[in-house]
């Protein structure tokens, strides 16, 4: 995915990019863009070496989003499934299924939380800016 983006802020090898919403994701709602928010602001790795004001293309890979996606929507759905299974065959009571569902969604978004920081530092995980399109004219 190819994203046109602001940068705002630049440190060593990353950079600090500002996306703007497309009128497309107002209606899609599967991207990481709350409803009432016009931009959002992510980490890039810098290798086109832009400096803060530049307008930039950042890509991400296709393999990162896809792997993304599946953990933070499939992997909660089969946690769900797990455990009206396990309520089904031992418990018998539909209020603990939605309480262990509950504490296994947290859990769960708990481990996301570590997973996402050690999956940010390997590449192919991270936004790349690739090119710079205009740069700032100081």
């Amino acid at each position: 995915m190819r994203d046109v983006a602001k940068v705002v802020s630049v440190t060593e090898k990353n950079a600090v990019v500002e996306i703007e919403k497309k009128d497309e994701c107002s209606k899609c709602g599967m991207c990481l863009f709350p409803k009432n928010v016009n931009s959002v602001k992510l980490k890039a790795e810098n290798k086109a070496k832009a400096s803060v004001g530049d307008l930039v293309i950042v890509e991400s890979s296709e393999k990162a989003m896809l792997i993304s996606s599946l953990l933070v929507f499939l992997v909660p759905l089969i946690l769900v499934g797990i455990s009206a299974f396990v309520n089904y065959l031992f418990i018998k009571k539909e209020i603990s299924i939605l309480i262990l569902s509950v504490i296994l969604i947290v859990l769960w978004y708990t481990i996301l939380a570590v997973i996402d920081k050690k999956l940010s530092r390997k590449s192919g995980f991270k936004p790349v800016i690739t090119e710079i399109l205009k740069e700032n004219n100081k």
